[in-house]
């Protein structure tokens, strides 16, 4: 209990830190830090992991509370708008103790064969022997992720946090929230609607299950979250909350290159509406593919050492990542055109256009892989053999009804294409894995939906929500950020 509730509270410490000093304010603080604060877990550990430092969670909990913790004193030394109320900050810290009480005591626990590598890969981590014991089945198949998040169990002697995934779920549903009360909704429009979000979220029993599933789905989809709901944010209200939604997608990328075996394509797909908004900061546009190209490049780089010290044949997704993280560092440059920028839509148009001819083509090969799999999702979704029983059928129908005959939300490809792009993406998948889908509610591509809901309950909500005036409304103060100071404020683009 005392081991895992000083875990829980440097990671929360670190990460309302980071964004309290980039500028968030109000009763989105703890949510969003907590949040950052795992994205910064995952970071942190990864580089220990890729580049032969030392691995014991010990010092990555030092580095995640301390580094933010810096800048936020260097920031408030400054005179920035950074001032913390400490009787509040205490009663948060006691909160978060509280709930990391209820949670171990509670200890509900849902688990899959996964889970087990993937808490075999965390002690490793734990104890410094994942790279000279761990085999390359276990890191080419269960990546870093997971097993970064409950590694530090181990100081406990321990093999997961029994906490973290009910506070990462609570916190991500309270990200949604935020988001959408920072879109400029008036006070009635915005507790409507972020109550009807909630329920939205919690009447799925699929999505409740996530809460305490030792997996990465639900980490996965608040990094999505971060980087698709801040680019949106960013586009609309570019001088709003900049440094925030700044500093939330670049801890967030990390997160969704490292979480999952296809981590690398995916996160391309979620930042790529953001890598070509012209309303997005040319310098943060490079900074993200710089974040993106580097996570990518080493984590590639670390497969392929891994496998050529093992005398093990090298798999494709290593050369990939390295590859695809080479070739983002390279692409840095590219983002000072103008042409890209004005043919964004084209551009995003072209590359879903893209993966359906992908999944065409592989399906003209073996067209059977296709058909099993998607009668494996119809069963899942709508026979109920997945356990979403009919919620995520009718969210789809919501979400396409409401887009089809709302008004145009501004920037909305930020939202959206990540969406658009998840089946194709999902059915390429199934040609570069082991098969097709099946279904069952522990077939991975059932367990993978889960990385997309929250933004999609954040998208059905701000279509039917929003209107063109509330895109220059500011927000209720009480979820507010703070606006950036001046020498870093973001001008509007036409």
């Amino acid at each position: 209990m005392i081991v895992e509730s000083l875990v829980i509270l440097l990671v929360y410490l670190g990460g309302c830190a980071a964004v309290r000093a980039a500028g968030v304010r109000g009763w989105g603080l703890p949510p969003l830090g907590f949040v950052t604060g795992v994205c910064l877990l995952l970071g942190v550990g990864f580089v220990q992991v890729a580049t032969g430092l030392p691995t014991t969670p010990a010092i990555t909990l030092a580095v995640v509370a301390a580094a933010p913790v810096a800048w936020w004193v260097v920031r408030w030394r400054r005179g920035g708008d950074v001032a913390v109320s400490v009787p509040l900050a205490v009663g948060g810290a006691a909160l978060v103790v509280g709930a990391v009480a209820v949670a171990r005591d509670a200890n509900l626990l849902k688990w899959h064969p996964d889970s087990i590598a993937y808490l075999m890969a965390g002690r490793l981590l734990a104890e410094g022997d994942y790279r000279s014991t761990a085999s390359t089945e276990l890191l080419a198949t269960r990546v870093f992720g997971v097993p970064l998040l409950h590694a530090p169990a181990d100081l406990g002697g321990e093999l997961y946090l029994r906490s973290v995934t009910p506070l990462l779920a609570a916190a991500t549903i309270l990200a949604v929230v935020w988001f959408l009360g920072r879109a400029g909704l008036d006070r009635r429009r915005f507790v409507v609607a972020a109550g009807l979000a909630v329920l939205l979220l919690l009447t799925s029993n699929r999505v409740v299950f996530s809460f305490f599933y030792l997996n990465g789905h639900l980490l996965y989809a608040a990094c999505v979250l971060l980087v698709a709901a801040g680019g949106w944010l960013l586009a609309t209200h570019p001088d709003r909350d900049a440094r925030a939604l700044m500093t939330m997608q670049l801890v967030a990328i990390p997160g969704l290159v490292v979480t999952r075996p296809e981590g690398f394509l995916s996160a391309a797909l979620v930042l790529l509406p953001t890598l070509l908004s012209a309303r997005l900061p040319r310098h943060h546009r490079a900074t993200v593919l710089a974040v993106y190209g580097g996570t990518s490049l080493l984590l590639g780089a670390f497969q392929i050492w891994f496998f050529l010290d093992r005398d093990s044949g090298l798999p494709a997704s290593a050369a990939g990542a390295a590859a695809l993280g080479a070739a983002a560092l390279a692409a840095i440059p590219l983002l000072a055109r103008t042409p890209a920028q004005r043919r964004a839509g084209l551009l995003l148009l072209g590359a879903e256009a893209a993966l359906w001819l992908a999944l065409a083509a592989l399906a003209a090969r073996d067209p059977e892989t296709l058909w099993t799999s998607l009668r494996a999702l119809y069963r899942n979704q709508v026979e109920g053999v997945g356990g979403y029983g009919l919620s995520l059928t009718i969210l789809t129908a919501l979400l396409l009804l409401a887009w089809l005959l709302s008004p145009r939300l501004p920037h909305q490809a930020h939202l959206r294409f990540p969406l658009t792009t998840f089946v194709p993406f999902c059915l390429v998948m199934a040609y570069l894995r082991e098969g097709a889908y099946r279904a069952a509610d522990a077939d991975s591509m059932n367990r993978m939906l889960i990385h997309v809901v929250p933004l999609a309950v954040l998208f059905l909500f701000a279509l039917l929500t929003l209107t063109s005036e509330d895109t220059g409304k500011d927000p209720r103060p009480e979820a507010t950020a703070a606006p950036p100071e001046p020498a870093t404020a973001i001008p509007t683009r036409a």
